[in-house]
């Protein structure tokens, strides 16, 4: 939340200098034409300029911090390893994870029924990194999980501290053509 609200007092702020800029060079334009209005005027069209070149900076440096966020996300894995079904929990994001923990709705359980709790808290995830949990051979559980949807919530912390949160969702149902094909 702090960083929108840094976001928001920026924009606002350009906003207010834009449009003071903007009400002071009606103000100078109805009034005499000295060569100090002519200064001052030439002054706030380069305010105005410089307002006007700072938004397309502001929202390039909102992608870069996007790009630098840590995005840990659980998924079935049935690539890695032939023939089993693994969870793995990969961060796609560009930046380091830090004290990942996951919240599920409902736990996915391994070939013997357990609930899958090994992947629930993770000290550090670097970034394109991942950690898995083997689930079951892939034929009998792709058929036992077929209809389930595992959803929840990923809470981690970035480098600076920072917690970051993001809903999921995991299912074996894109995998369940795979093993026709295999």
């Amino acid at each position: 939340m702090h960083n929108v609200s840094v976001k928001t007092l920026a924009r606002t702020s350009l906003a207010v200098v834009f449009l003071a800029s903007i009400a002071l060079v009606c103000f100078l334009l109805h009034g005499s034409k000295e060569k100090e209005t002519w200064a001052t005027l030439t002054g706030l069209m380069a305010v105005i300029a410089a307002v006007i070149a700072v938004l397309p900076a502001l929202r390039i440096l909102e992608i870069q911090e996007d790009a630098w966020r840590p995005l840990p996300t659980p998924y079935f894995d049935l690539k890695s390893r032939y023939g089993l079904l693994q969870l793995r929990v990969k961060n796609f994001g560009g930046g380091v994870a830090y004290d990942v923990h996951l919240k599920w709705k409902a736990y996915p359980v391994d070939h013997m029924g357990n609930k899958i709790t090994s992947l629930d808290h993770i000290s550090v995830l670097l970034p394109q990194e991942s950690a898995s949990t083997l689930v079951g051979s892939s034929a009998q559980i792709v058929k036992e999980l077929s209809q389930s949807r595992f959803e929840g919530e990923c809470c981690c912390k970035d480098s600076t501290g920072r917690k970051l949160r993001h809903k999921f969702v995991c299912s074996v149902d894109a995998h369940q053509k795979q093993l026709v094909l295999d």
